[in-house]
């Protein structure tokens, strides 16, 4: 019975839809006039960001315009991980896999300062993560407004048995 009242109602509804306009007037749409050269944004008229007034300031790593990098780039960094990080032998032992999340600073000069486990794995990973960190080389600095600043940076580092051998 409901489908009944439906059926006249979309037909209803259909024909009002595709009434002509009574006044006659037609709607015509115009594309928006061409930018000039008061509209135009180019890097000559954008103002700079604001020097960093602070030697401790730290910023974000997404907020950069020129991030820190690694010598050779992010793969010769994890590349270095494989190669010195040993995994610890009772990780080794208790079959422990998984990610340790560790942060730091890549700091004006590029070292690498502030070192932290922000989510750990236990059983020497966590450790063992910050130890292989201490050993990096220098990074190129990240920048702003041509200005070496310091950055925080937020890695994952994978401990995989089928990867690594244990530490002896």
């Amino acid at each position: 019975m409901k489908k009944l009242f439906l059926v006249p109602f979309i037909a209803i509804s259909i024909l009002t839809a595709c009434q002509n306009n009574p006044s006659g007037t037609t709607v015509v749409m115009q594309p928006p006039p061409p930018p000039t050269e008061d509209t135009l944004v180019s890097d000559t008229n954008v103002a700079p960001p604001p020097p960093i007034e602070n030697d401790k300031d730290v910023i974000d790593f997404v907020g950069m315009q020129n991030q820190p990098t690694y010598p050779g780039g992010i793969a010769e960094f994890y590349k270095f991980l494989g190669k010195n990080i040993k995994y610890p032998t009772q990780a080794a032992e208790a079959n422990l896999q998984g990610n340790v999340f560790v942060s730091f600073i890549v700091s004006k000069d590029g070292n690498i300062t502030d070192i932290k486990v922000d989510r750990k794995l236990g059983m020497g990973t966590d450790e063992e993560a910050l130890r292989v960190l201490g050993l990096s080389q220098r990074w190129f600095p990240g920048t702003i407004g041509g200005n070496p600043a310091r950055v925080k940076y937020n890695i994952p580092i994978k401990f995989s048995l089928s990867k690594m051998e244990p530490k002896n």
